[in-house]
């Protein structure tokens, strides 16, 4: 998204240099993406984000949950290299700065999970709140087309409340430990804002076609 040759440098190259994310995408993933056409409207859309934004995204997973349908309500723990010290600070409010300290040197501590490497999430006692409802749609060959709707928007969540489950996106180069080097299907579907700022309708939404990839067909 950011960066050298990233997406948003291209959109503002021909739509104009005052527009930002509202969300992003990891670099992997497709689908619908929405930005805000300057500061101001950034920020109005960050503030109703949580509580009047759906989002709808597909997935291929390797191996099929146990359960058609449910809930994944699970803490993530984030160490984004951009901001390592949201993870360290995060430990030190849960475990003191000691604690902390060795956590992130490696170290073992009681019984506390390791953290997770840079770049990564992890299932943890001391991430933050994050839920994402599933249901299966299809399966074949051992793989299953879920439909994912999370609540909250953590680094990697998708990712790593499948790979919770026991089912990680199918050639995910973080998550699969049988990832083959093909690439990944993760696909943001539909983005859903009820009660749009500045919209007499009850609510807009946008939808993006996907292509899947095999054994399954188009949707």
């Amino acid at each position: 998204m950011h960066g050298a040759g990233g997406l948003l440098g291209e959109i503002r190259a021909a739509l104009g240099p005052d527009l930002h994310l509202v969300h992003r995408l990891d670099r992997a993933t497709s689908g619908v993406l929405l930005l805000a056409r300057g500061c101001e409207a950034l920020a109005a859309a960050h503030a109703v984000w949580a509580r009047d934004v759906e989002k709808v995204y597909l997935a291929v997973t390797r191996g099929v949950p146990d359960q058609a349908e449910g809930v994944v309500a699970l803490p993530l723990l984030e160490h984004r290299t951009s901001k390592p010290e949201l993870m360290t600070r995060a430990l030190k409010t849960a475990y003191g700065p000691a604690r902390a300290g060795n956590l992130i040197a490696g170290k073992k501590v009681r019984a506390i999970p390791a953290v997770p490497s840079p770049g990564r999430t992890a299932v943890h006692p001391a991430g933050r709140p994050a839920s994402t409802t599933y249901r299966v749609l299809d399966t074949r060959k051992g793989l299953a087309l879920v439909e994912l709707r999370p609540s909250g928007g953590r680094m990697h969540q998708l990712r790593v409340h499948l790979l919770a489950l026991g089912t990680p996106i199918a050639n995910d180069p973080l998550y699969d430990p049988l990832a083959e080097g093909l690439p990944p299907f993760l696909h943001a579907l539909r983005l859903t804002w009820r009660k749009p700022l500045g919209s007499r309708k009850g609510e807009w939404s946008w939808e993006s076609r996907a292509c899947l990839p095999p054994p399954f067909g188009t949707v």
